[in-house]
């Protein structure tokens, strides 16, 4: 029978190969927690779908709130990026 070789790795190799899943991770929990506090009611109408890369994109339920969510859009985006160390998010898109 062959011997296999174990590997060991030290500590901080294994929690820099995933530092940047967590903090994908918690910047979108913030984001679904901030989209509600943010927005209020108005969550009901504009639903964030998914994120990728600096872009939102959301669901419109209520197509009346569509010209309203594209009209405060910047204001929005400044809202949420005041809330992260690193301001990330660049643009919502309306699906």
């Amino acid at each position: 029978m062959e011997n296999k070789k174990e590997i060991w790795h030290k500590s901080d190799e294994i929690k820099s190969s995933f530092s940047k899943f967590n903090s994908t991770i918690n910047r979108l929990i913030l984001l679904d927690v901030l989209w509600n506090k943010v927005l209020g009611r108005k969550a009901d109408y504009w639903v964030l779908d998914s994120v990728k890369g600096g872009s939102i994109y959301v669901k419109v339920t209520v197509m009346a709130a569509r010209h309203e969510l594209k009209l405060k859009e910047k204001e929005i985006i400044k809202e949420l990026n005041k809330n992260f160390n690193t301001p990330w998010i660049k643009q919502i898109f309306i699906i």
